[in-house]
């Protein structure tokens, strides 16, 4: 799998040695500002190509990314490397090890996990998928004295070829402990296995009760082991669900000791049907000298359906007070600060990126999209138009692109230097929905937003708090979002596509919700944020727990104007069982939380209660579930309106 953040002790070894010894391909200044982005700002994937499974390390102001080639298992003879020096630009060094450097290794070489030490560069890998015992095959270890590779083959044969606990000798990590000692933490078919690594890097130890490897399978696990530590805490993360399926995803764990026990906290990174599927299989970076911590992963694309079509990711990680770690949040943003317009699929016209911009020429309804498939959502970025008396801006809830200037199915908002901003829909042909007055000069950058909830449309432009389009349409619900261009050309920047904000929008619709024991699988938090009451009986927050709660991450940090509460009676349930008390606190932490409000004896199907408080996280604290001794608490929504 992947492998990265030593201890403190060992990076800083790490670095000096690196500094000293290493060629420094890709220079980077001392004073250069660290990398502090809510996500890939300069848009994801951050490689070309399909790719997976990428382990990082910092050696001298650089980052590497190791990857697996994502190709059919015959085909993956090969490691690649890719290193930045800020997170954005990224450099590919094919070939770092082949099969050609591993005697006995002839196909499947997957998950290489970096590390430096000894002044030498080693790269651990697996090789030919054994199946069991009687096979050769497993985890190897090459070493190189730059971390660009060649990497050779440290031993001639692996240094794990056998099954242990049940662990394929799959997926490894390795991480040194700031007291130096050097762990492998490995395994697929549904179990990890950690050993020690003694100081030449390429034989295994033993503990003290005298076994080399010792089972540390949490509940979930499937393969992908991934250790890291911060404060004096153990962290080890792994991916669940199949490889190919929508379902792979990554969970983790924490711990006082390398070695366990991990008991799984929670699903940090899965799917988002908006962004992209089979989000997993990562490693963890920590930014040196800061405690700005980053999450590389591989997904797939909505639209691809080969396994192996994977690409290369990675977002921000935050870390609450106790030191447990929010859901994450997939980010779709793209300011072409790299150079490229990965990720986007364009549909005539002539596009390129220059000077930091993404830059359309004039064309008759020229098109480029994302991979994308957002119902609700807020899309802001800055248009420019270039030349041309026609118009540019933006496309949402888009399906069916093709060439040609009404060519698919979705809305249009562009504005236009013959002095106006216009919405409209297409469906091969085109229909104007709404336009208003609006001074353009060519050549001036103007910030487009558009903010969609259900058939709520609202257009701005520049100011973001007086919509200059202000309509409604069914049309479409959902669909990919991209920019265009009709007889004018255009330079396109910021492009930022997220959850939907401003007043009447629901902050907490289909937010991360946690809460205590459900009633059953199917009623759990997840319900209470869905944006429906109309799912049946069984489209709810359902807690038998004494004081149960229900916990909304909002993602960031939100001013807050109204929470409603919708109640069993609103789902179609008795009256009686209407939540009778209960509190709304707010947290900027998760952990230091100010009561908003209090309610002793409700009675009503759906409360609303008017605040002027800001928080991140959200909690709803039951003091008495019901009318009744019915000690069951029902809660089919929580809304929380900015």
């Amino acid at each position: 799998m992947t492998a990265h953040p030593r201890g403190i002790a060992a990076r800083a070894v790490a670095a000096l040695a690196a500094c000293l010894l290493a060629t420094a391909l890709l220079p980077a200044s001392a004073a250069q500002a660290a990398p502090d982005f809510t996500t890939n700002e300069a848009g994801n994937p951050f490689a070309d190509g399909w790719y997976a499974d990428p382990d990082i390390a910092v050696y001298n102001n650089t980052y590497w990314v190791f990857p697996t080639t994502s190709k059919g298992y015959s085909e993956q003879t090969y490691l690649d490397a890719f290193a930045s020096t800020d997170l954005v630009t990224w450099t590919r060094y094919p070939n770092v090890l082949t099969k050609a450097n591993v005697s006995w290794a002839s196909y499947a070489m997957w998950a290489p996990a970096p590390v430096q030490r000894n002044g030498k560069y080693y790269l651990y890998f697996a090789a030919n998928d054994i199946q069991n015992n009687a096979s050769l095959g497993g985890i190897g270890v090459a070493m190189a004295n730059q971390p660009q590779g060649p990497y050779s083959d440290a031993l001639g044969r692996p240094l794990i070829g056998q099954f242990y606990n049940g662990a394929q000798p799959i997926d490894q990590d390795v991480f040194i402990d700031d007291d130096g000692q050097a762990y492998i933490y490995y395994g697929g078919w549904g179990h990890a296995n950690v050993a020690k690594l003694n100081a030449d890097m390429t034989s295994l130890g033993t503990f003290s009760d005298g076994s080399t490897f010792k089972e540390i399978t949490p509940s979930g696990y499937v393969e992908g082991s991934q250790m890291f530590k911060r404060n004096g805490k153990y962290y080890l993360m792994w991916s669940e669900g199949g490889w190919t399926g929508p379902d792979y995803s990554v969970s983790y764990a924490m711990s006082t000791s390398p070695t366990g026990p991990f008991t799984k906290l929670d699903k940090v990174l899965a799917q988002d049907p908006a962004v992209a599927k089979g989000s997993g299989h990562n490693s963890v970076v920590n930014v040196p000298g800061t405690d700005i911590w980053y999450i590389f992963y591989h997904r797939r694309p909505l639209a691809e359906t080969d396994g192996n079509h994977r690409q290369l990711a990675y977002d921000r990680m935050y870390f609450n007070a106790d030191g447990t770690i929010p859901r994450i949040r997939m980010g779709v943003k793209d300011n072409f600060a790299d150079g490229n317009a990965l990720g986007w699929k364009t549909y005539g016209g002539t596009w390129s990126v220059s000077g930091g911009r993404y830059l359309a020429g004039s064309s008759l309804g020229g098109k480029a999209l994302l991979d994308t498939n957002f119902g609700d959502f807020t899309y802001d970025a800055d248009v420019s138009v270039t030349s041309g008396s026609g118009d540019a801006g933006l496309l949402f809830r888009t399906s069916a692109p093709a060439v040609g200037t009404d060519s698919y199915h979705g809305y249009y908002a562009g504005i236009s230097p013959t002095g106006r901003v216009v919405l409209g829909r297409a469906a091969n042909n085109w229909t104007q929905l709404a336009s208003t007055a609006l001074t353009v000069a060519v050549g001036t950058t103007y910030h487009l937003r558009v903010t969609a909830v259900g058939t709520s449309i609202k257009v701005y432009v520049d100011d973001m708090a007086t919509p200059k389009i202000n309509t409604t349409d069914a049309t479409y619900a959902s669909g990919g979002d991209g920019v265009r261009v009709f007889n004018a050309a255009a330079a396109f920047d910021n492009v930022s596509v997220g959850p939907a904000v401003g007043a009447g929008v629901n902050l907490a619709l289909n937010r991360p919700a946690t809460g205590t024991t459900a009633c059953a699988a199917s009623e759990g938090p997840e319900k209470a944020v869905n944006g429906t009451v109309t799912g049946g009986n069984s489209d709810k927050f359902c807690s038998a727990v004494s004081a149960a709660w229900l916990r909304v991450d909002l993602g960031s940090t939100q001013s807050i104007s109204r929470f409603e509460v919708a109640h069993a009676q609103a789902g179609g349930e008795a009256a009686a069982l209407n939540t009778k008390a209960f509190t709304i606190s707010v947290s900027n932490d998760g952990t230091t939380w100010t009561q908003a409000v209090n309610v002793t004896a409700n009675t009503a199907a759906t409360t609303v209660h008017p605040v002027t408080v800001s928080g991140r996280y959200v909690r709803l604290n039951i003091g008495t579930p019901t009318q009744t001794t019915d000690v069951a608490t029902r809660i089919y929504e929580l809304r929380v309106f900015g």
